[in-house]
């Protein structure tokens, strides 16, 4: 069986794995993500060590950014800023010395889903990923969409508000998991690092009047994106991954938002089939495998 490294490169952490040639992880770790270029390419080199004792076709990486998968170009690297407008694939081929091939975040966990994921068998599906930011991947006639520019799926530069042009109006500033624990730290009179997504919805479970209001009116913002996807793309399915998406009480507030919204419109509207990723963090190592084996392939 062949065997290839994934590699997901996050703002404070890259993880990588060891994964077969059908997706299926068999070794994992983690490692802190360097802040300049010379150390973020030894960085990589170091894990091809890690897995050393395996013999290996190629990397397959997943990283933040406005990526050219054709040509292995970084437009921009988004929080990797150091990487701007540098063919990222070519530096990495040239320290490690075997195939690599290079993806968007938020479209590789596009391609995982729909290859192994809650979209497989989907012809038309969105995948979002809720983390620091709101990533995300359209797949229509089975088939990943780029885009003219190669940022379609960029869905945190969607607006929330129509009457300011203020950046902080941004969907990735309002939806993302850090948006929500944050804003619950400061009602709470809490510093940022003294609050996380997971204590925020441990609250919730315990009736906590703060966490409860802000999950509805949270909720409810996704909501409306979510509604504004269906109603643009009309897709089967809708994944929601990150982290967040563990949270069966978001799942939940979702679809009150939705049956709220849908009862309240005079028009039939068709619901959102909203599922929860089945890859959860995973997406993006198992989605930048899938974009490996269609470059190569071809």
């Amino acid at each position: 069986m062949t065997h290839y490294i994934g590699i997901d490169i996050g703002g404070s952490a890259i993880k990588h794995a060891l994964l077969d040639e059908n997706g299926t992880i068999k070794e994992t770790g983690k490692l802190p993500t360097p802040q300049n270029l010379p150390d973020f390419i030894k960085s990589l080199s170091d894990i091809q060590t890690t897995y050393s004792n395996v013999t290996t076709a190629g990397m397959a990486i997943s990283m933040p950014g406005l990526i050219d998968a054709a040509t292995g170009h970084a437009i921009h690297g988004g929080a990797l800023t150091f990487i701007q407008d540098l063919n990222v694939r070519s530096l990495i081929q040239k320290a490690c010395k075997v195939p690599v091939q290079i993806e968007n975040d938020g479209k590789c966990a596009a391609l995982g889903e729909h290859w192994v994921g809650n979209l497989v068998g989907v012809e038309n599906g969105i995948a979002l990923v809720i983390g620091t930011g709101i990533a995300g991947g359209i797949i229509v006639n089975n088939q990943l969409v780029r885009g003219h520019h190669l940022t379609a799926g960029e869905f945190s530069y969607m607006r929330t508000n129509s009457d300011s042009d203020d950046f902080q109006h941004l969907f990735a500033m309002e939806g993302s998991s850090i948006a929500l624990s944050n804003t619950y730290a400061d009602l709470k009179g809490l510093n940022n690092d003294q609050m996380d997504g997971k204590q925020f919805f441990a609250n919730v479970a315990l009736q906590e009047t703060d966490a409860v209001a802000l999950l509805e009116s949270y909720s409810n913002k996704l909501v409306v994106q979510i509604m504004n996807l269906q109603t643009i793309l009309d897709p089967e399915i809708i994944t929601i991954g990150g982290g967040i998406s563990r949270q069966t009480l978001l799942f939940e507030a979702i679809d009150r938002h939705i049956d709220r919204l849908i009862a309240n419109f005079p028009l039939p509207l068709v619901r959102p089939n909203v599922k929860q990723s089945t890859l959860g963090n995973n997406a993006n190592l198992i989605g930048a495998l899938k974009n490996f084996l269609d470059k190569e392939e071809h």
